[in-house]
């Protein structure tokens, strides 16, 4: 899942511009015994067709990213954020751009530009080594967008890059379409790759108004904090994946929540109860769609989030899976 996961990260994919990550999930699941459609909205729906209710599992394609605003008469471009970028995280951040070219941001607090103390997205400029308006116009245009630069590394079962939000997600729904037996099911199944998640979970709520599943599980990142002294939550890399009970846009249905704490038990896979304020995922969505839909979330407990050098454990990832297969199984 591994090489699934580095795919995913280094393709170029912020809200609206996923295609390039679409490509990546169709040519993986090309050999998998399931319908594969892209709905009006761009979502990319895959449907394993089986007698039962219907389920929709769900994780976001996109990432969130820059999208220039400005080009100011030194050719220094001013933009602005696609989704949440943290502001004091982005100094010194590299930006690429969807045509291959690259910039550094920096900050253009005049008293003190080494220390800036204004730690707002609008102060930022993305240099790409332009020495005029002109020059950089030649290369961006207004409305280019761009992502951190996707670095991807390793170090034993722990993975640093961008975009791990939520190309981990999709990772983990891949290799569960891959080795799911469809005979088992217990589930009409419907596995929905959505778009513009950054932006107000608007391909969750497009995709969940059209399919009108009876439960929906999303499968996105939610943050750890175990590096704090204390853990500011109790969510910990490593310790295997979170059953969402709350966070900062829903409740999960609390029946859903349990038959997936009882599938974990049951299986002797490890798993955390999340619990977070902040924040939200594609299972808010889907939640109030229409009537409503039972809802639940499994998470992928994420260091760093929404910044170039988000953290992860492989071994969550491959949990996340076994939880969820033996979830849709008989």
């Amino acid at each position: 899942m591994e090489d699934i996961l580095e795919k995913l990260v280094k393709a170029f994919g912020p809200s609206s511009k996923e295609e390039k990550v679409k490509g990546i999930v169709k040519e993986e699941l090309k050999k998998c015994d399931c319908e594969i459609n892209e709905d009006k909205f761009g979502n990319l729906v895959v449907h394993i067709p089986h007698d039962g209710p219907k389920l929709m599992l769900a994780s976001h394609l996109d990432s969130i990213g820059f999208i220039v605003t400005d080009i100011d008469k030194n050719g220094l471009i001013r933009f602005t954020s696609i989704g949440g970028l943290r502001a004091a995280f982005l100094l010194g951040s590299r930006v690429l751009f969807e045509n291959g070219i690259v910039g550094t941001v920096y900050h253009d607090d005049k008293d003190n530009p080494w220390e800036p103390k204004e730690l707002k997205v609008e102060k930022f400029f993305i240099d790409i080594g332009a020495k005029s308006k002109k020059e950089a116009q030649a290369l961006i245009n207004i409305g280019t967008e761009g992502i951190f630069y996707p670095l991807y590394s390793r170090n034993g079962d722990r993975v640093i890059s961008p975009s791990l939000d939520d190309r981990s997600g999709c990772a983990v729904l891949i290799e569960l379409i891959r080795n799911v037996k469809k005979k088992n099911l217990k589930y009409d199944l419907y596995v929905v790759f959505t778009v513009q998640e950054e932006i107000g979970v608007k391909g969750a709520r497009t995709s969940t108004y059209e399919i009108t599943p009876d439960f929906g599980i999303a499968v996105d990142v939610t943050s750890a904090l175990d590096y704090t002294d204390p853990h500011l939550n109790a969510l910990e890399l490593g310790k295997g994946p979170a059953i969402k009970v709350m966070d900062g846009g829903m409740i999960t249905n609390i029946e859903l929540r349990n038959e997936l704490i009882e599938v974990s038990k049951k299986n002797k896979i490890p798993y955390q109860l999340e619990v977070i304020t902040g924040g939200t995922t594609d299972a808010f969505a889907m939640q109030i769609t229409k009537e409503g839909v039972k809802t639940a979330a499994v998470s992928i407990p994420t260091r760093y989030i929404h910044t170039q050098g988000e953290v992860v454990d492989l071994n969550d990832l491959k949990n996340a899976v076994s939880l969820i297969k033996s979830f849709i199984e008989k």
